[in-house]
């Protein structure tokens, strides 16, 4: 009997236990939305320890935007979480492919007045060399966001496209985002391209079933000065520069002779918060796609240009096949005039 009451015992203090966490996970769990609904609508940035990622959630937090820096690294930079300020937060460990942690994210730091950014996508090359994982972090990941929104209420998303969305079909100069929309049919040539359409469409029955308004902006290469980026194609311009400025000769795996469209990163992010800041009703382009123009150039040019600094800069060629291949296909420039006209946004 006394064994029998020590076991009812011990029974008893662990239901006790579980309960006592089960309320203290509730109870997490409502002040964390509480605090949500209180605080200044917020920008939920997911993918934001990336190259653009970083980048963003500075630029916006410098305006002031609280923003809710969300990524699948488990400790997000130091540097970004000291620049976000006290009234942004950072969540680690939130994989895109994770349909219940991205909802439980949403569920603690979103509301329906949070715009969302969907950063979180391999680039060109990456996507070539394992194109089931990409798709699956790409099209499944926005997937999982637009689900994961609609259980807040939230209806903004922006969404980083590429000019890996253009073929061999798209004009060669003024390339604009409408012509991706106005021909969804033509082949970009890669996987690449063909999840970014994944996407957009994705968003286009986001906006006709659930009232969203989603909006994508057309990236051209980028241009920055972190230490580390991924392995895309415009990214051999970064790789020649770093080369040169330690002195060191530079292989290019496209031909030198191909003219890509290329943006300064503080342009950039001009051009992404023009679009996410702008009234729904100014935005006449077809599911609110803009390309961001920068300048245009080729290795050719950007090579001349080094050596006016560095004069022993030396180059050889030695040609990718997925990297001069994309080159080949993608437009030599973007046109200008409809981010300008809506967005007010030039590259300066």
């Amino acid at each position: 009997s006394g064994g029998a009451q020590d076991d009812r015992s011990e029974a008893a203090g662990a239901a006790s236990l579980r309960g006592l966490a089960l309320w203290v996970q509730h109870t997490h769990a409502d002040t964390a939305r509480w605090q949500c609904a209180m605080a200044p609508a917020a920008t939920l940035i997911v993918g934001a320890a990336g190259a653009v990622g970083k980048r963003l959630c500075k630029a916006l937090a410098a305006r002031g935007t609280r923003v809710i820096a969300s990524d699948r690294m488990e400790h997000l930079p130091g540097s970004l979480k000291r620049a976000l300020g006290e009234s942004s937060t950072t969540v680690g460990g939130v994989d895109v492919r994770d349909s219940d942690a991205l909802k439980k994210l949403f569920k603690e730091h979103a509301d329906e007045r949070t715009t969302v950014w969907n950063l979180a996508a391999p680039l060109s090359v990456e996507t070539a060399m394992d194109p089931a994982l990409a798709e699956a972090v790409t099209i499944g990941g926005m997937a999982n966001v637009l689900e994961a929104m609609k259980t807040v209420g939230a209806r903004r998303i922006c969404f980083t496209d590429s000019i890996g969305s253009f073929g061999a079909q798209a004009p060669r100069r003024g390339a604009t985002a409408r012509w991706l929309t106005e021909n969804p049919a033509q082949d970009p040539g890669s996987d690449y391209g063909r999840q970014k359409r994944g996407c957009r469409e994705l968003m286009a029955e986001f906006a006709a079933s659930a009232g969203g308004d989603p909006r994508f902006a057309v990236l051209p290469g980028v241009l920055h000065s972190e230490p580390v980026w991924g392995n895309g194609t415009t990214e051999y311009a970064l790789d020649a520069l770093l080369a040169a400025s330690k002195g060191l000769p530079y292989t290019c795996p496209v031909d030198p002779a191909v003219t890509l469209p290329m943006i300064v990163v503080d342009d950039l992010m001009r051009g992404l918060i023009a679009l996410q800041e702008a009234e729904e009703e100014a935005l006449a382009e077809p599911q609110h796609g803009y390309c961001i123009p920068g300048l245009s150039f080729s290795p050719n040019q950007l090579f001349s240009e080094i050596r006016k600094h560095r004069p022993d800069f030396e180059f050889t060629v030695d040609l990718n096949d997925n990297m001069n291949q994309f080159a080949q296909l993608w437009p030599d420039e973007l046109g200008t005039e409809e981010p300008l006209r809506d967005l007010g946004y030039a590259a300066q």
